[in-house]
């Protein structure tokens, strides 16, 4: 008779006098909360469950680090050096992987190390080789930082033993309002002059179109009421906005990638990425505890389904290579 005892769920909290408070679980490498001080009292800004065994069913991925490749690849398959590998098709509706498969990283139990004085912690898996249909064994590192007393690193880090593909990231949702209501009024900006299309199976086309007179030109800050209110037009296919950009100088170096802001909080969130783009998602099926769009995620990684698509940046990682990707969370209150 197998052992029907789930692994313990271990919560760890990082912490600046007069800066964030967070929470974080082993579970995922999950982020749970983020608390940012105001004129107000404490701000919570993230979409999240009080309850730390809640998050064995998360569906929406609240919080979590998804691999092995964040995103969508397309009928679950893509090709390696000639060779075809098969993955779990875990999205009902169109039968790519998502995020990895059901199984992915966002599912599984890390090991922990804490830093001294909740200044950072870090989570470490080890992937089979195979595991949701991946080639090679990868070692996955994902630390989270306090490096100033508003700021938040996140710093990814692996090695595979035979080439794989690999694409981080994290899912938390945003949302910057203390009066519980939706991120329509939020002012959103992405530096990035171009962006991904979707077709009709939630997959880039494999086109890369200028952002220039469209409603994903978010070079200037831009209230998302005013460019959701086109679901029924550009954003009819994704009920909202759920789209990739491809950033401006943000390939070698964190470089600023985007910035968010709540007019009603007062509260602004800038974030530095060394990734090739942003998957900009606004909640559009959010259902159940959460309602649709009562949070967004801006989520700093490669392009989705980019193993099968030549042109879109690589998404492969050699055996014995170092994966180091960063991104930095900057918070401003008034």
């Amino acid at each position: 008779m197998k052992n029907s005892i789930k692994p313990a769920i271990r919560t760890t909290r990082l912490h600046a006098d007069g800066g964030l408070d967070v929470n974080l679980l082993n579970l995922g490498a999950t982020l749970q909360s983020i608390r940012v001080p105001t004129s107000n009292g404490p701000l919570e800004t993230l979409l999240g469950y009080e309850d730390a065994e809640s998050y064995r069913d998360n569906p929406a991925y609240l919080g979590s680090t998804v691999g092995r490749y964040a995103g969508r690849i397309e009928n679950a398959q893509f090709e390696l050096d000639g060779k075809r590998y098969e993955l779990d098709r875990n999205d009902p509706d169109y039968g790519h992987c998502l995020h990895g498969g059901s199984g992915g990283f966002h599912s599984r139990i890390w090991s922990v190390e804490e830093g001294a004085g909740g200044q950072w912690v870090s989570y470490r898996y080890e992937s089979a080789d195979g595991e949701q249909g991946f080639p090679g064994r990868v070692e996955v590192e994902t630390r989270y930082s306090l490096v100033e007393p508003l700021s938040l690193q996140v710093d990814y880090r692996a090695r595979c033993d035979r080439d794989t593909v690999l694409n981080l990231t994290n899912h938390a949702y945003f949302n910057l309002n203390s009066d519980g209501s939706g991120i329509e009024n939020h002012e959103l900006w992405i530096n990035s002059d171009l962006f991904l299309p979707m077709g009709s199976n939630m997959l880039p086309t494999g086109d890369i179109q200028s952002v220039n007179g469209t409603i994903f030109d978010f070079r200037q800050a831009v209230v998302l009421a005013d460019r959701l209110a086109n679901e029924r037009g550009e954003l009819d296919v994704t009920g909202g906005f759920d789209h990739f950009f491809l950033l401006n100088k943000a390939m070698k170096y964190p470089a600023i990638a985007a910035s968010l802001a709540s007019p009603e909080s007062g509260v602004r969130v800038k974030f530095y990425s060394s990734r090739p783009g942003v998957q900009f998602y606004s909640g559009n099926f959010l259902q159940g505890a959460f309602a649709k769009r009562s949070g967004l995620c801006l989520e700093f990684q490669n392009a989705p389904n980019a193993p099968n698509v030549e042109g879109f940046p690589s998404a492969r990682l050699q055996a014995g290579v170092d994966y180091n990707r960063q991104l930095i969370l900057e918070f401003e209150s008034h």
